[in-house]
């Protein structure tokens, strides 16, 4: 997961992994402390990327609070603060390595070349195949069917290898793909709610409304309004600073 609070910043160190040839089944993206924690704990994150000055919660607040979760997470700092300073904080927290923006993306790939091939050593194979096809099928109808087929399991012997293996159940993992693509289509994207629902795999509006208010607090009109807003503050910002 990269945590940051300028989307700039995530896009960035985004396109530096999908570079990368890691293998990295997963890619989550959060703006602030409170959603990092959040989405630790509903996906038992293996390893996070933290900006450490962000509002509502701090990455150094909620990396103390992930690994309370989830003890075997790793954390990689991403912060322009003094390198002394970040050593001594971090070393208190028991957490990992930093590093300092803007990062260069030999440094991304070999802070988290660290960490990755143990997460990979600790996914069941199946659980890898189910994850890469929900991961290119996420806007499709999938059911629990394909899936046992897909790896020949049974479909209750695979729901709880892979409640077991990533901590939720296959429903929900699919679930929280389709908002993760969602809430993207509402930031970057001019579609409408159920133009984006039916991108991101929910058939029905009403019931993609439910759901992205539940995990979000937010209905996602509210959502796609609140992050026009902030991209315009954003861009009067940078406009300011130029002149």
């Amino acid at each position: 997961m990269i945590v940051d609070d300028e989307p700039l910043e995530r896009e960035v160190i985004t396109m530096i992994i999908k570079r990368t040839n890691l293998g990295i089944s997963k890619l989550f993206e959060a703006e602030n402390g409170v959603e990092a924690l959040n989405l630790a704990k509903l996906n038992r994150m293996d390893v996070i990327l933290m900006d450490i000055k962000m509002p509502i919660m701090d990455g150094l607040v909620a990396a103390e609070m992930i690994k309370r979760h989830v003890p075997k997470c790793q954390i990689i700092y991403l912060t322009g603060y003094d390198e002394k300073y970040i050593a001594l904080k971090t070393s208190k927290s028991g957490t990992g390595d930093y590093l300092l923006k803007p990062a260069h993306p030999n440094e991304v790939e070999q802070a988290l070349n660290k960490y990755i091939p143990v997460v990979k050593r600790s996914l069941h194979d199946d659980i890898l195949t189910v994850m890469e096809y929900i991961e290119n099928n996420y806007h499709c109808d999938i059911n629990l069917d394909t899936l046992s087929k897909l790896v020949f399991l049974s479909g209750q012997y695979l729901s709880r290898l892979f409640k077991q293996e990533t901590g939720n159940t296959i429903t929900q993992y699919i679930t929280f793909r389709r908002l993760e693509e969602a809430k993207k289509c509402l930031i970057y994207s001019r579609e409408n709610v159920m133009e984006v629902s039916e991108k991101c795999g929910f058939s029905d509006p009403n019931y993609f409304t439910r759901v992205f208010k539940k995990y979000e607090g937010v209905t996602p009109t509210q959502y796609q309004q609140q992050s026009l807003i902030g991209r315009k503050k954003r861009i009067n910002s940078f406009n300011n600073f130029v002149m």
